[in-house]
């Protein structure tokens, strides 16, 4: 019987890991605006909060046939708390919850295996939820109603098909079956897995029990309840052909070997032979086997669902977290059969080990295959974080050109452009909406100010963010002038404040500060990076503020663009990303240090060689990964400026290419190639 201590820490590894790993990924690949479908929950759902006419209908109104009322609410809790939409800020809750579903999935199966040691497992799940296979999900802020679901639905499962009839336990289990039909359409699907459970313990024991009847009746009941509450989600992307809904199947069971369709039955290999043991009622305890049947189940439903209701979008990765349920169950259902003993007639148990490792290690194999592995390939879609980010970029850009000048042409030509317009143009709805998405403080002078502090007063080679007005003691016929730039009174509604601050290298004469009016306090604005342009977060007075900014020498010089406000907790998220690589790290150490005490100790259970093994793919791991700790957005950023340049170059949009390469050159105006890139686009 393993302790409950020595559970914690394997836990506490896979959760560092696996959050990580996603806080990585939303770090890098997030950009923070609304994209797609996000849009129009703004318009749909936010419009009618802003105004103070939301309904119950708004809640849980259908959007793609799926009621998203608990993505709503965390939407709003996040907006309440934060006092904007943040991107960043809802996908790492997002992650959270994911990585604390699976780690509590673990905790499950530990108590229905009686305690048993299954502390490995953790290792062997990372792979799927620690890769950016579903990267959709985890830089989507949106996507949190699979999380939803997969939450309430196990609820439910245990509680109908654990809970004694009429008990605390089944009165949540009915409950959270309730509450499935609004998250995703398919969260009926577990009223019916635990149907099939109950059908299969019947089979089991070849009788019917007077609860398993009634329980199974009144899931039953869920179920075309909430069939007729989500019956219209078959809409978007079904097929009408029973054979084409097979294939798709068959490809989706088949994950991570899409590919090869037929070995969809090596993937379900183990649940099935979990299966036929349960059947043949040869577990000491079946708990544990009925736990994994029942999420196996349900994971055969939900892909199911998915191949009949979206056959031609089955390949978007956004699936990829549902598609793997069966294969992470086929990992645990070999723990269990292993901890029961002989589960393969004829087999001794070390050729039932080998069995397994042998199908362990194709699996990751199919894993690895599948994960996007050419991180400098911007341009291929299957590469969807890299892909994702660069498009999201120009979609910022865009949108930033139609806030500045209020020309909607830069983005007429998308598909949701009226809905865009529609957000933007209404001012209480944009005022929750992500900073880049509102307009900026105005920053105008004020008495006090010199004749130095000109518009765009800063060097040539230093030039403002495009669409952005800055004021600078730079003029324009290259003279600088000590002097001091005091702006009209301004007023923040966040607690938070984004500057775009430029100056020069011989800073000491330069002081930039925000004086609140009313108490004359103070608030010191420091730029850590000198000679370039750059953004920085400060605390915004509570009251209305000045921003003054002093050059007390002749040849320094200094200049502001935009200043945006920003919630706390987005500010607090980006400084916890910033950690992210540090983050899983801690995780993989923690793993080898777990792994490296099992085999000095020998501790009983699995065969030295697979722990070794493990213990060198840990290692590898965070050999690979110990280099990106310091992993610098900015120059990711830069990256993806200069690939958007290129491919305006090669569509021969000159100035869209030179806008983009003059982004980079805004984030990194000493590196030479973008330089040389925008000189020779002049020169055309």
């Amino acid at each position: 019987m393993q302790s409950t201590k020595r559970l914690v820490w394997w836990l506490a590894a896979f959760f560092l890991t696996v959050l990580g790993a996603k806080f990585w990924l939303i770090q890098g690949y997030t950009v923070p605006i609304p994209f797609w479908d996000e849009w129009y929950e703004a318009r749909a759902f936010f419009g009618p909060w802003v105004e103070n006419h939301v309904t119950w209908h708004d809640w849980i109104v259908p959007h793609n046939g799926h009621r998203l009322f608990f993505t709503r609410l965390l939407d709003v809790a996040g907006l309440l708390l934060n006092g904007e939409r943040d991107q960043y800020f809802q996908a790492g809750i997002n992650a959270v919850f994911h990585t604390g579903f699976f780690a509590g999935v673990m905790y499950i199966l530990w108590v229905f295996n009686g305690r048993r040691d299954t502390s490995f497992l953790c290792v062997l799940l990372v792979p799927f939820l620690a890769l950016p296979m579903a990267a959709e999900n985890t830089v989507w802020d949106i996507q949190s109603q699979i999380y939803f679901m997969q939450i309430l639905s196990l609820l439910a499962m245990l509680g109908l098909g654990f809970g004694r009839l009429g008990s605390h336990w089944w009165w949540l289990g009915l409950a959270a079956a309730l509450l499935a039909f609004f998250t995703m359409a398919s969260g009926l699907l577990a009223a019916l897995s635990v149907i099939a459970l109950l059908g299969l313990r019947s089979l089991r024991d070849r009788s019917l029990h007077r609860g398993g009847v009634i329980t199974s009746l009144v899931c039953l009941g869920v179920f075309v309840l909430g069939f007729e509450l989500n019956g219209n989600a078959g809409a978007i992307g079904g097929s009408h052909s029973w054979v084409g809904i097979l294939a798709t199947l068959a490809w989706a069971l088949a994950w991570p070997f899409e590919d090869k369709p037929t070995l969809c039955l090596f993937t379900c290999l183990p649940v099935a032979l979990l299966l036929v043991k349960y059947l043949q009622g040869r577990f000491k305890d079946s708990r544990a086997a009925e736990f994994l049947l029942l999420i196996s189940i349900w994971g055969f439903l939900v892909t199911a669902a998915i191949a009949y209701l979206r056959t031609s979008m089955v390949n978007c990765s956004r699936y990829a977290d549902l598609f793997c349920v069966l294969p992470m169950m086929g990992m645990a259902s070999l723990f269990i059969l292993d901890s029961e003993g002989e589960w393969l007639r004829g087999f001794s148990h070390g050729r039932q080990v080998a069995l397994a490792t042998g199908w362990a290690l194709v699996l990751f194999w199919g894993l690895w295959q599948t994960s996007p592995r050419d991180w400098q390939n911007y341009d291929n879609a299957d590469n969807y974080p890299l892909w994702n980010a660069q498009d999201r970029l120009v979609y910022q850009e865009k949108i930033r050109a139609f806030l500045a000048t209020g020309d909607p042409a830069p983005i007429r030509h998308y598909p949701d452009y009226a809905v865009i317009t529609n957000v933007l143009l209404q001012p209480q709805l944009s005022r929750i909406m992500p900073a880049d998405c509102r307009p900026p403080l105005p920053l105008q002078p004020d008495l006090g100010t010199d004749a130095a502090f000109v518009s765009g007063g800063c060097p040539p080679d230093r030039p403002p963010r495009e669409y952005s007005q800055a004021w600078g003691n730079y003029s324009m016929n290259g003279i600088v002038k000590p002097g001091r730039f005091v702006s009209r009174p301004l007023t923040a509604r966040l607690p938070r404040l984004q500057l775009e601050l430029g100056c020069s290298t011989n800073a000491e004469s330069i002081r930039i500060e925000l004086i609140e009016q009313s108490t004359g306090r103070r608030t010191r604005v420091c730029p850590q990076g000198l000679g370039r342009w750059q953004e920085v977060n400060v605390a915004a007075p509570g009251n209305p503020f000045r921003l003054e900014i002093s050059v007390g020498s002749p040849a320094a010089w200094a200049s502001v663009g935009a200043m945006r406000e920003s919630g706390w907790w987005s500010y607090a998220t980006r400084k916890v990303l910033d950690y992210s690589v540090f983050i899983l790290l801690a995780g993989l150490g923690l793993f080898a240090g777990l792994i490296g005490y099992d085999l000095l100790r020998r501790t009983p259970g699995l065969p030295g060689f697979i722990r070794w093994l493990a213990l060198a793919v840990v290692l590898a791991a965070g050999v690979r990964i110990w280099p990106e700790r310091h992993f610098d957005v900015t120059q990711l950023r830069c990256e993806l400026y200069a690939n958007c340049a290129k491919n305006f170059a090669q569509a021969r949009q000159g100035e869209e290419a030179r806008y983009f390469l003059r982004e980079a050159l805004w984030l990194r105006p000493d590196d030479p190639e973008f330089q040389a890139q925008i000189r020779a686009l002049g020169s055309r």
